[in-house]
């Protein structure tokens, strides 16, 4: 009790500096991971379908494109490994990154409701530590946690002057909030007082998105989508801590289905997260990532006089966030079903993608995602 003071003085001046390095995965650095607001669907394509998929909210102008009233929801589950220095963990994380529904309101117009997760930061690590605290050395044991995650929330207009040309607009709000958790735990307890510091970060932002979708052949369709970040808040303990942008998105795919049942897309995606390294206020630092997938999604037997949708994808991208001074490269091998149920009024999407993530020297990083899709049609 006596020491208490000084101990927690030296851990509050510790403890953004040691939250900034301590997630225990390369992938989960500065203000986390990004699942890419991907449905399941599109996740079996490795990300190939995500802007030609009405249920991934990237393109409004997909809204368009056999346009069926829905309502969605996904969970998607990651088992992942990190080996460093001979040491290896394993961790469980479950996501619910997407939900929304689509509505037609006539032959030309489609609008549609979202939330999406943009960054998930959920990380908890426990290490032995030392500190020397007045003129003592003390073992404690540290465990840091963090829980939260900043949601792309949009609603969305799809306009389709006929069946070949889809244009669509979408209007983004981006609410987030995540906890910081900070335990020193000792154990000598006669004379020192096991600590818990709570750091509370929350966000909120604002942006707008166009695309397009356009037959340009029989057979073969192109895909561009843009989004244009405004300002970003962030608050720490309810205080306004610092100002910056949204991250500015651009994607474009092109998907040939001249082969009946079958359609067969390449997809790249550019993100400016740089824009987001002024918000850190634990020395994350962002950097401008680039995304390439290329997929298949294929018919297959039939399943109560309906196909079952068959899926494989391949995927290369860069993560938003350095460790140190290097960037993680993420690829991604993976497939997917889509199974109708109930006369086709409900699909059951699975999809299974193995991920490595690489480019931190001395460390390796391999997930198993897991993505559940579940669409009522009303």
């Amino acid at each position: 009790m006596r020491k208490a003071f000084s101990i927690c003085a030296a851990i509050v001046t510790t403890f953004t500096t040691a939250a900034a390095h301590a997630q225990g995965s390369v992938s989960l650095q500065g203000f986390g991971y990004p699942p890419g607001e991907l449905s399941t669907r599109a996740l079996g394509t490795a990300g190939a379908l995500g802007d030609i998929d009405p249920r991934s909210p990237i393109n409004p102008a997909a809204l368009g494109i056999r346009p069926a009233a829905q309502i969605y929801a996904q969970y998607d589950p990651e088992f992942r490994r990190v080996t460093a220095g001979g040491i290896t963990a394993g961790t469980t994380t479950s996501r619910m990154p997407n939900i929304g529904g689509v509505l037609p309101i006539n032959d030309h117009f489609v609008i549609g409701f979202s939330a999406a997760t943009l960054l998930d930061r959920t990380w908890q690590t426990s290490s032995a530590r030392l500190g020397d605290f007045v003129t003592d050395t003390v073992p404690f044991n540290e465990r840091l946690k963090s829980d939260g995650a900043l949601t792309d929330v949009r609603f969305a207009v799809a306009y389709s002057p006929n069946s070949r040309i889809h244009v669509g607009v979408g209007v983004h709000t981006f609410p987030g909030s995540m906890q910081l958790t900070s335990n020193a735990l000792f154990p000598d307890t006669t004379d020192y007082q096991s600590i818990t510091q709570l750091s509370e970060v929350s966000f909120s932002g604002k942006a707008f998105s166009a695309g397009v979708a356009v037959d340009v052949l029989p057979g073969l369709s192109v895909a561009f989508s843009g989004r244009k970040g405004g300002t970003a808040r962030m608050f720490v303990n309810d205080s306004l801590f610092t100002t910056s942008n949204i991250p500015d998105s651009y994607s474009g795919s092109v998907a040939f289905s001249g082969i009946p049942g079958t359609t067969v897309a390449i997809r790249g995606q550019h993100d400016d997260w740089s824009q987001m390294t002024r918000l850190s206020y634990a020395g994350a630092t962002g950097v401008d990532a680039n995304d390439v997938s290329a997929g298949v999604e294929s018919s297959g037997p039939q399943l109560g006089g309906f196909p079952l949708l068959l899926r494989v994808g391949v995927r290369r991208r860069d993560l938003p966030f350095l460790v140190g001074t290097q960037t993680v490269q993420e690829t991604s091998f993976g497939g997917g079903i889509g199974v109708p149920i109930a006369y086709d009024r409900v699909t059951f999407d699975i999809a299974v993608l193995h991920t490595s993530r690489t480019g931190v020297a001395g460390v390796t990083e391999r997930a198993y995602n897991l993505s559940f899709g579940l669409q009522v049609h009303p």
